[in-house]
């Protein structure tokens, strides 16, 4: 598959400056995720952490509510970091989760990257590409899945780059191929189809095929039957919406929703990746093609796929982030023009500077939040009102629907709103029992099953809240505890 002479991986030649690209990017990865992040679902999923250990404890109040399963195609993340919720709690485990994934995704694109024979500094293109639709929209699950796939592709690369070590290569792509399902069904989708896509064109092709079905047969036999249904309901939904392929918004959703985060969040990485297809259009005689067909591949499953699957929301936003990672290793950055490189350089160094300047505005205008969930709410269910809506400076994404669960996150107890509905989460309601998901405050018969609110947002309450007094206060958060 590759025009270059087969060799051993080439080893760092800067230790020290990937160490040092690495120190500093986890001390912004841990700013960022340190306190009340932008990130939509991420208090959801710090609740699902924190009430999963609730169950596993036995605490009877949440074990009278909720369940725990082990659902396939989604959720590792919170069951792997479940050790570390038992010893703190959910808020700490899902903000070191998130950092873990923003420190993955750069190590994942250093290995790829080694694989294909790129410098390492090939990893700082990439940076922007960790804050995509999966971070900002806390969809933790995904967010994770999306360097284990990259992992993934580059041991499926090496191991058909080298003459043996098979049964290793297998039990690797095996560990690192399940652990993506269980993260997230739609990248272990986008890994099927990249190694299928290497497979067929690989020189040696029978030994890629067999090496692919090695390392996908356990996945693929433990989720076959959740693919067959979720296939079969995105053609007869029944009550869930129906498929939705929306061809125009495969580009313009994602031009139009990222704003105040950052216009370069998407503008960059698009031009990044436009600029090294150019270089290996023009240097594609002496580049290796298996990222050329893995890029393609990758590309035409972004085109393919719907916006939506029957209730599935989003589906194909996640997939251009991969292909995205996957153009930085098309051609060595150093065939591209000095000037450009410099360019490039600096599209980097704005984009993160837009999003770390999104990430302060947004912690202080919700500032005070830390304060309040600092204490245990009351025996009972404790809710979350917002009086000023779901957006937030401007942005069209809803980065104050969850914030209250991070009061279930830190605390515990009987929370709501955090999924707790839908079957492919860890912790689900138990069969008869339920709470209202949506809160807005304006109806005692909704807000009957609650002992304490959390509301966010200055101005009068609305008389429904009249059965309730004021606790604390803080900045523009208020707690309040049934009279």
């Amino acid at each position: 598959m590759s025009r270059e002479p087969l060799a051993a991986p080439i080893p760092l030649r800067e230790p020290w400056n990937v160490a040092v690209l690495l120190v500093a990017w986890g001390s912004f990865a841990a700013w960022c995720v340190n306190g009340i992040p932008p990130s939509v679902d991420l208090p959801a999923h710090a609740a699902q952490m924190q009430t999963l250990a609730a169950l596993v404890r036995g605490d009877p109040a949440v074990s009278a509510v909720y369940e725990a399963h082990l659902p396939l195609g989604y959720g590792l993340p919170i069951w792997f970091f479940l050790p570390v919720t038992l010893l703190t709690n959910g808020a700490f485990a899902a903000r070191l989760a998130a950092w873990t994934g923003l420190m993955l995704f750069p190590l994942s694109q250093l290995v790829l990257a080694r694989v294909l024979r790129r410098p390492a500094w090939t990893v700082v293109f990439g940076l922007p590409l960790a804050f995509n639709i999966s971070y900002w929209y806390g969809f933790l699950p995904s967010f994770f899945s999306l360097p284990l796939a990259l992992f993934s592709l580059a041991l499926y690369l090496h191991s058909l780059r080298s003459s043996g070590h098979a049964v290793g290569a297998v039990v690797g792509l095996a560990l690192l191929s399940t652990a993506t399902m269980l993260s997230h069904l739609v990248a272990f989708g986008a890994l099927c189809v990249g190694m299928a896509a290497l497979a067929l064109f690989s020189a040696s092709r029978w030994r890629a095929v067999g090496l692919a079905a090695a390392g996908l047969a356990l996945p693929l036999s433990l989720c076959a039957a959740r693919i067959v249904a979720l296939a079969s309901r995105a053609f007869a939904p029944g009550n869930a919406a129906p498929t939705d392929y929306g061809w125009g918004s495969h580009f313009n959703w994602l031009l139009r929703n990222y704003r105040p985060e950052g216009r370069l969040a998407v503008v960059g990485p698009l031009l990044i990746t436009l600029v090294f297809v150019v270089a290996y259009l023009r240097h594609r005689r002496e580049a290796p093609r298996a990222p050329w067909v893995l890029f393609l591949s990758l590309g035409a499953l972004f085109l393919m796929t719907p916006k939506a699957l029957s209730g599935a929301w989003l589906i194909h936003v996640r997939l251009p982030v991969l292909a995205g990672v996957v153009a930085l290793v098309l051609v060595d950055p150093a065939r591209i023009a000095r000037p450009v490189r410099a360019l490039l350089l600096l599209v980097v160094v704005a984009s993160l500077a837009e999003t770390a300047r999104f990430h302060w505005r947004f912690k202080q205008e919700v500032e005070g939040l830390e304060t309040l969930v600092a204490s245990p709410p009351p025996p009972g269910a404790h809710g979350y009102v917002s009086l000023v809506g779901h957006r937030s400076q401007g942005s069209r994404l809803v980065y104050l629907e969850h914030l209250g669960q991070w009061w279930t996150a830190t605390q515990g107890g009987v929370g709501h709103h955090f999924f707790a509905d839908g079957d492919h989460l860890p912790v689900r309601f138990r069969p008869g029992h339920s709470l209202p998901q949506w809160l807005d405050g304006g109806s005692s018969e909704q807000l009957a099953p609650f002992s304490a609110l959390l509301v966010y947002g200055e101005g009068p309450l609305p008389g429904a809240l009249a059965e309730f007094e004021e606790t604390g206060r803080a900045g523009a958060w208020r707690r309040l505890e049934r009279r």
